[in-house]
């Protein structure tokens, strides 16, 4: 067998034998070549027409129905396109798992959606999907509003109420019986945080810890205090601690706002002399609940921070003060008075004097407006 017989050089099925000119072998190989680009481009075109076909029929597929019930879907860390699709098809969002992957592929989101937590509908468009998809989802967050005037016992169990995260052992846990340590001039560490916690707004999501609830009060606390002008204060040879115990004193003694003032100054007249306090707020304290009326014997309660038997301010705040009674803590109304007492004629408001006899005038009046 010669070596021309056994190979594939040339042949009726290549155009061409051995023995035509070199010019014929030249065109036709030429020409088989330009066989086989065609095929090749039709292959191609081929493709491209039948993608083309299948994108455009899952486009359509998109545009029927209108949108149903809200639903919530989680799309978790990691999760590929297909998951992603698999997610949105169970809980109804799209039709075809397998017609969303091929569009979101066509538009080139194949990996630029965020995990999250979202609130879509039932056949959701399109457009609308891709969007809130590409754009994620904040994590769901939790508003706790805290009123003035609470107590350490009072916050725990509300916030215990609204935040998933905390229970109100956790919280008395983290604000009373560990606390973080805190600067402040006037506080003894690994006291009670009572005071200290800012009655405010916050925002969190449901899985934050007492801890960390805690922190952002005592931040907010710092920031709040540090609006307050001590200078007065100071002088007064009164410590910021003080100034917040006097503040929580005034919190839940006055009611009205222009009296926060006027309630400041007869606790710091009454300090200046060396009088009882004698405020009916640090009993309630003691006693654990707030009485409308306090009996003979509650006033006897065997606790520091009963005001009628122990000189001075109570060992600690009895509430947690917002920002305008730490201003009128640190700056009060410069005025006389040294009593007050409260007028029973629903308004909220005092009469406030200077000796005691107007104070029992003032009394006297008070238990009348009652009648």
């Amino acid at each position: 067998m010669t070596w021309r017989e056994a190979g594939p050089v040339a042949g009726p099925q290549a155009g061409y034998t051995a023995d035509d000119p070199p010019e014929v072998r030249r065109r036709a190989r030429s020409a088989r070549r330009r066989r086989r680009r065609l095929t090749g481009f039709l292959v191609v075109a081929l493709v491209s027409l039948l993608a083309g076909l299948a994108v455009g029929y899952v486009r359509g597929y998109f545009s029927d129905g209108r949108p149903g019930a809200t639903v919530t879907v989680v799309i978790p860390g990691g999760a590929t396109l297909s998951d992603i699709a698999t997610i949105l098809a169970e809980r109804g969002v799209v039709p075809h798992a397998r017609a969303f992957v091929i569009r979101a592929e066509a538009d080139g989101y194949g990996t630029k959606f965020k995990p999250g937590t979202y609130r879509l509908r039932e056949n959701e468009p399109y457009d609308s999907l891709v969007a809130q998809l590409l754009k994620g989802s904040a994590p769901p967050t939790v508003r706790v509003t805290i009123p003035e005037g609470m107590t350490l016992a009072q916050t725990a169990a509300l916030v215990a109420r609204r935040v998933p995260g905390i229970s109100e052992r956790d919280y008395l846990q983290a604000a009373r019986d560990d606390p973080p340590r805190v600067r402040l001039a006037g506080y003894r560490p690994g006291t009670t945080l009572e005071g200290l916690l800012f009655p405010a707004t916050y925002e969190v999501t449901p899985d934050t810890g007492a801890r960390r609830f805690v922190r952002l009060q005592l931040e907010a606390f710092r920031e709040r205090l540090a609006q307050v002008d001590l200078r007065r204060a100071r002088a007064a040879n009164l410590t910021p601690y003080d100034v917040v115990i006097i503040a929580s004193l005034v919190e839940r003694e006055a009611k009205v706002a222009a009296e926060r003032p006027l309630v400041a100054a007869v606790i710091w007249n009454r300090l200046r002399r060396g009088m009882l306090l004698q405020i009916d707020a640090t009993v309630q304290y003691a006693l654990g609940e707030t009485k409308p009326v306090l009996t003979y014997d509650d006033l006897k309660v065997d606790s520091p921070y009963n005001t009628y038997l122990h000189p001075g301010l109570p060992p600690t705040p009895i509430a947690n003060p917002g920002l305008a009674a730490l201003q009128a803590a640190a700056n009060p109304a410069r005025v006389d008075y040294l009593y007050y007492v409260l007028r029973n004629d629903g308004s909220g408001r005092h009469y406030f004097s200077t000796t005691y006899e107007q104070f029992l005038a003032d009394k006297a009046k008070a238990a009348a407006n009652a009648q």
